[in-house]
């Protein structure tokens, strides 16, 4: 951690720029010196480097006493989003500042929505300036956070993008194969997509990639789907992965909730209400959308919340809300 608590605690350094860095993201592995350089180049930044995910409370305290104009979060999505979580539900903050993204982990979704794209070092230097310029208030949006409570006990998880059935199931191949054999991050996704369509369409050697167990899922107030599907999500993001939109405008709320029923037929077209953009405008046999502030899901497949992987508990609902926002610095 480079920071001096002793200037801090007197108020004699007020940094303009805070940034927590988890130097165990796929990214930061390589790149953190990098990061490191600019920190140390730049007047009125500090930074803390997690020695684990637990130790976030801490520094957004230790941040909370330095009111800075910017948090930036230097990691994957999974550290994103337990800083989220850690922020709407301990938030030591009086002023919550806005928040901004290195893309210092494999996937980086969440970044790239907010244009958060290219070398974490190269981004930093562009937020540090934006705020030294003063223009930090004309980069500035709402968005909406999606609340995951599995039923456990614990707290709900916090992050942008749910999802389970066929979604998981292309995460973890996308890991096993693609991921260790050294592919691009775009071109993995693109394969492991590919995967998954070839599947739905009964090509290749696992037929059930995009075929879920029976699933209950409920939209109070705008129906209730049970079936089998071959891809259940909900976003909070504008842009997903091959900067795909698979949503719709029915309905108010902060969640953008869509699914695909299993079988070769709705798959296709999905794909063609993508391709044609239909999808979420038209009616398309098997494929659903909707707009609300929660979704329920029942069933037993595993879901994501942000790359992160759960397993739902026997006879628990997964509950998700999206009625909370926070405010983003966006690049794009």
């Amino acid at each position: 951690m480079n920071v001096d608590r002793q200037n801090i605690a007197c108020g004699t350094v007020i940094p303009l720029v805070a940034i927590i860095s988890n130097p165990k993201s796929t990214t930061n592995a390589a790149r953190i010196d990098a990061v490191r350089k600019v920190v140390d180049d730049s007047p009125n930044v500090v930074h803390y480097e997690l020695d684990g995910i637990s130790s976030i409370p801490d520094a957004l305290e230790l941040f909370a006493r330095a009111n800075p104009a910017v948090l930036v979060v230097n990691g994957g999505d999974g550290t994103i989003g337990a800083v989220l979580a850690a922020l709407l539900h301990r938030n030591p903050f009086s002023v919550t500042p806005p928040i901004a993204y290195l893309p210092g982990g494999k996937t980086n979704m969440t970044a790239a929505d907010l244009g958060f794209k290219g070398r974490p070092e190269r981004v930093l230097k562009k937020l540090i300036a934006l705020t030294n310029a003063g223009k930090l208030p004309e980069r500035l949006t709402r968005k909406h956070l999606i609340e995951m409570d599995m039923g456990d006990g614990q707290p709900a998880r916090v992050g942008m993008f749910f999802g389970t059935a066929g979604i998981v199931k292309g995460i973890e191949w996308c890991r096993q194969h693609a991921y260790d054999a050294g592919l691009p991050n775009g071109l993995a996704h693109f394969v492991a997509v590919s995967k998954l369509l070839l599947s739905a369409f009964g090509i290749g050697k696992d037929k059930t990639l995009m075929v879920s167990d029976p699933m209950t899922i409920t939209v109070p107030g705008s129906g209730r789907m049970v079936g089998q599907f071959s891809m259940v999500m909900t976003t909070t993001l504008d842009r997903l992965l091959l900067r795909l939109k698979p949503y719709g405008k029915e309905g108010k709320g902060g969640l953008r909730f869509s699914a695909v029923e299993a079988g070769g037929s709705n798959v296709f077209g999905a794909m063609r209400g993508l391709i044609t953009g239909a999808y979420g405008k038209k009616t398309i046999d098997g494929v659903h959308t909707r707009r609300s502030n929660e979704i329920r899901v029942e069933g037993s497949d595993p879901v994501t919340l942000d790359g992160e992987i759960y397993y739902p508990l026997p006879g628990k609902p997964i509950i998700l809300k999206g009625d909370r926002t926070l405010t983003f610095v966006s690049l794009r």
